[in-house]
């Protein structure tokens, strides 16, 4: 059964426990620009290059439930100008330390997930530009794992440690950043990353995919269609590989505690998305992931509407479908899956696709 590998399979590196892999490979989403010419900042410089940079506030400060998600990223986002006057290795740390760092995994694939943090966070924008990113984040990363090696189990090693070297692998497999390796360089990671995974059971990247190499959560496992209303056009959809129980686990932990204003009503799975769920079967038994809804939006069926009501489509340009639950006012509540997270009811903008057109869709 062919398998077509996709950047999304990184998702697997926000959890905790044994049995995730992570895969240099080329993601087939677009890179886009980096859009920090566009980001107007008008906070004063909080902090030199060389010093250490902290946030005001993580999800477990008292004060985190008192804001919505949009409050909390605008609090915690840095100026431009000091993100552009941190040294590489500094604005890495930084950007690793950023506890919305965790949303790349809110999308189909984390290719999406860089740049929709890029989109509100500065000094992702401002890293993902840096030549010299590759070299720092490989320094960084063998001194992590060096570091790590030196523990006697996992249990020795703080949750943020590990999250956090899930984190720079999948900065190590982001298309802009593994281009810039050689092959030895991604070799030396690759062992690197075997040598703590041995030791520790924890995740660890591998080169390439091999057909006799077991699904790792989130491949493609299978695939099939579906077709939208009264067409007889079909839609290419997936089965993923699903995770763990206690990987679930871990992921409704962070996200309910990231995101306090969204009620979660189904776990995290790889068994459908976003697209699937609001355009297909708005269901937790949905079996299908679904990459692409734009069909929908354009055969017909479904007409774009301005003044949006309970039962309607929201679609995140490019990004993110959801359900209309709620309309009072100005007050939208919308049900989406969040990737391979869970299932949300939220305030329209308390998700991490807020900086993206919106448009409404009605039949």
């Amino acid at each position: 059964m062919k398998k077509r590998l996709l950047a999304c399979i990184l998702v697997i590196a926000m959890v905790l426990s044994v049995g995730a892999t992570t895969v240099f490979a080329e993601d087939s989403t677009h890179v886009s620009p980096s859009l920090v010419g566009d980001i107007s900042i008008d906070k004063k410089d909080i902090l030199d290059s060389q010093n250490s940079f902290e946030f005001s506030m993580t999800p477990k400060s008292k004060e985190w439930k008192n804001y919505s998600s949009v409050q909390l990223k605008e609090m915690l986002n840095i100026p431009l100008s000091t993100a552009e006057k941190m040294d590489t290795a500094t604005l890495l740390k930084t950007v690793l330390d950023y506890p919305f760092m965790i949303d790349i995994y809110a999308y189909d694939n984390t290719t999406q997930g860089f740049e929709g943090l890029s989109l509100e966070f500065n000094g992702a924008a401002v890293l993902l530009q840096r030549p010299d990113l590759a070299e720092k984040l490989q320094t960084i990363y063998k001194n992590t794992i060096e570091k790590m090696m030196t523990v006697e189990t996992k249990n020795n090693i703080s949750d943020t440690a590990i999250m956090q070297k899930m984190f720079m692998e999948s900065l190590l497999v982001y298309p802009k950043v593994s281009d810039m390796l050689s092959q030895d360089e991604k070799d030396a990671v690759v062992a690197l990353s075997q040598q703590v995974s041995d030791k520790l059971q924890t995740s660890s990247l591998v080169m390439e995919k091999t057909s006799v190499m077991a699904a790792a959560p989130g491949d493609i496992i299978d695939y099939g269609y579906v077709y939208p209303p009264q067409s007889a056009n079909p839609v290419l959809v997936y089965k993923r590989q699903d995770m763990t129980s206690a990987d679930k686990a871990t992921l409704n932990a962070q996200y309910d505690a990231l995101y306090p204003t969204a009620t979660r009503l189904g776990t995290a799975t790889y068994n459908y998305n976003c697209h699937s769920y609001a355009w297909y079967l708005s269901s937790t038994g949905n079996p299908w992931w679904m990459e692409d809804p734009s069909y929908y939006m354009t055969y017909g069926y479904y007409n774009q509407v301005t003044n949006p009501t309970a039962g309607d489509k929201v679609y995140w340009s490019g990004t993110h479908s959801g359900n209309v639950t709620s309309v009072s006012g100005s007050n939208i509540t919308v049900t989406s899956k969040w990737g391979a997270v869970g299932l949300y009811r939220h305030p329209i903008n308390d998700c991490p696709y807020y900086l993206y057109t919106k448009t409404f869709w009605r039949h």
